[in-house]
């Protein structure tokens, strides 16, 4: 790809990050009243306990920014610690029902969301929107040197 061809795409993805939404930081861009990074952690305890470790490195953030975020949705109800009986030293993060009921209100309301979107796009172009972001998705991961 050329360097102004780059540079477009750069600029793409920049207005994209806007448009939809992601620098705000308090509201999903469906519009839910949680951060993108609150969710994303609500969303890899669905179905599992996890270390803070463990939830640090699934949603790729700092420790202490994971950290931070945990102690805001442990005290707003949407998680629990409990000490882990395997290892004493570590503490488990699960969904309390508020939390299961959060991420089910989250997945609603995104899918209405991207209904709406997608309604200003001819319905052949979905697939290639998907198929574009898959790639993207890929080629990042293996620039990364992350497994799927």
């Amino acid at each position: 790809m050329e360097t102004q061809d780059i540079l477009q795409l750069r600029l793409s993805i920049q207005r994209f990050i806007r448009l939809f939404g992601f620098l705000e930081q308090n509201v999903t861009p469906c519009g839910f009243p949680l951060s993108v990074s609150q969710v994303i952690a609500l969303q890899e305890l669905e179905h599992d306990k996890l270390t803070l470790t463990e939830v640090t490195e699934r949603v790729q953030l700092e420790r202490s920014s994971v950290s931070r975020l945990v102690d805001q949705l442990v005290k707003e109800g949407f998680l629990n610690r409990e000490p882990n009986k395997e290892n004493r030293r570590e503490v488990l993060l699960s969904l309390t029902p508020r939390g299961t009921n959060a991420l089910h209100k989250v997945r609603e309301q995104s899918v209405s969301f991207y209904r709406q979107v997608l309604q200003h796009i001819s319905e052949p172009d979905h697939g290639k929107i998907l198929e574009a972001f898959q790639l993207l998705n890929d080629a990042l991961r293996k620039e990364r040197g992350e497994s799927k």
